[in-house]
């Protein structure tokens, strides 16, 4: 089909997106220079014309409802043409450039746990305040979600949305996708903004485990599970989630809209709540090294690094002096408790020995000294080369293996894109290694991990970047049997 040049006063420059009922094209308006996105009707079926004057009613319903919003969390509508002699009908809206939620999550994509509270906590309120506007979206889905530039989700398509007073929908019937549908639109219900807190909630349980709870071969049975069925619990899929979050998801995909949050932002206040404490767990679990505790002063008493083992113990000492009150010279004592430890060497030496030789090994002076069973030899190591890609001015690196520090350091880079990388070695076998960058002034901290097997000998990289739109750790294993969480 032709690219139409005009639409309405618009010119069309391209073809962005097309569905069952409508095309987006990507258009400029001469009169300001502005480029906006714009929907025009184009239906992929035939319609009766009492189907399609329906529809169109529900098209121009779209451009009042969402004109009448403005949020910088919902696509902002510049104006409508109705239907004439001159052309379609349309809508002309706010042009975002960004990542489609849809295409990141159908490429295998993530969001950082960090940045999924946060998206999490933009689309709520803009639902909210749609909400509070009394308009329920009711087709929430991630194909309806645009994550612009600078990180700012939006929501798209206010075209199904009714007004809570009334509206075009007849009962017994719905619209929406079956996947992220409430149990009350399968059913024909009543409808208000905990249907659109459930969807939300259906997205976040994908963000959290790469997976869709209700899933089928047909509506039939999707909708069947949406409306009977609760979904295994996120922490199954992800073992890295704490329990909080099952119980975050069990309560914004409950059956009865009542079991729900009563606004979209406690669920996002519980969610960022769980964030954090999933965040502190993991620094307690993996204390500060050298690079971070040089930051700050060392305790008082503390002893000096380096030599941790031997001013360790003189304090113990030198109290226990102070408490006996004895009128020997501290040399005096030290030369005495070194006496006894010689005089009982010889006892203690045997000792060891005969816990350690075996039963049916006698005693004695004659027999052959015995030696403990020879080791078999360790497997050679695998090579894994870490290369890491990144803008920060000055960033903390910090590698762990089977949550061991191996690597923590400073990275710089004075402008530009720059690339950091280091060899470790790796034991063979199944390995989950775990990367976190934070930048200097705190406004990007996430951790990423991956677990796959590693084979003696085996060599092996590990690239890292960091995408800015949107701002994600992305990690990449070259290889097979490579599993991330």
């Amino acid at each position: 089909m032709a690219l139409p040049t005009t639409i309405g006063r618009y010119e069309v420059l391209e073809e962005i997106g097309r569905g069952s009922m409508g095309v987006v094209y990507k258009a400029r308006d001469p009169r300001i220079g502005r480029i906006v996105a714009l929907k025009a009707i184009a239906f992929a079926f035939p319609l009766g014309p009492e189907e399609e004057e329906e529809f169109l009613q529900r098209f121009y319903h779209e451009a009042q409802v969402s004109g009448r919003l403005n949020h910088p969390n919902i696509v902002t509508i510049y104006d409508v043409g109705e239907k004439g002699a001159e052309g379609e009908a349309y809508i002309a809206m706010e042009f975002v450039t960004g990542t489609n939620l849809h295409d990141l999550l159908a490429g295998g994509g993530r969001l950082p746990l960090a940045q999924v509270a946060e998206v999490v906590e933009r689309l709520a309120q803009g639902l909210d305040y749609a909400h509070q506007s009394g308009v329920v979206h009711r087709d929430i889905k991630p194909a309806n979600i645009v994550i612009s530039e600078d990180g700012q989700p939006k929501i798209l398509d206010f075209g199904i949305a009714r007004l809570e007073a009334g509206g075009l929908t007849r009962p017994g019937k719905f619209f929406g996708t079956p996947n992220y549908m409430a149990p009350e639109q399968v059913t024909g219900s009543a409808v208000d903004g905990r249907a659109d807190q459930f969807s939300l909630g259906v997205i976040l349980y994908q963000l959290l485990t790469g997976e869709r709870p209700f899933m089928g071969d047909s509506v039939t049975a999707i909708s069947y599970q949406v409306v009977n069925v609760d979904p295994p619990p996120p922490s199954k899929l992800n073992p890295s989630l704490r329990p909080v979050f099952d119980r975050i998801i069990r309560k914004a995909l409950a059956k009865s809209a009542s079991d729900r949050y009563a606004r979209c932002q406690d669920l996002a206040d519980d969610l960022k709540a769980a964030v954090a404490e999933w965040r502190e767990a993991s620094d307690r679990a993996h204390p500060p090294t050298l690079v971070s505790a040089a930051r700050g002063a060392a305790p008082e008493g503390a002893p000096p690094a380096g030599v941790r083992g031997i001013t360790f113990l003189a304090p113990r000492w030198s109290q226990i002096l102070r408490r006996t009150g004895s009128p020997l010279g501290i040399g005096w004592i030290v030369f005495l408790v070194c006496l006894g430890i010689l005089a009982a060497a010889p006892f203690l030496v045997q000792r060891g020995e005969t816990r350690s030789r075996p039963a049916d090994q006698p005693v004695g002076l004659l027999t052959t000294p015995w030696l403990p069973p020879a080791q078999p030899p360790k497997a050679d190591p695998a090579r894994l080369k870490i290369s890491v890609s990144h803008r920060f001015a000055s960033a903390r690196l910090l590698v762990r293996v089977d949550d061991a520090a191996v690597i923590e350091e400073i990275v710089k880079t004075r402008g530009g894109k720059r690339r950091w990388s280091r060899e470790i070695d790796v034991e063979p076998g199944t390995r989950r290694v775990e990367v976190r960058l934070a930048n200097g002034d705190g406004s990007f901290d996430e951790i990423e991990g991956i677990e796959a097997v590693f084979r003696s000998k085996q060599s092996r990289t590990l690239a890292v970047s960091i995408t800015q739109l949107p701002r994600r750790l992305k990690l990449r294993l070259e290889g097979e049997e490579v599993k991330t969480r």
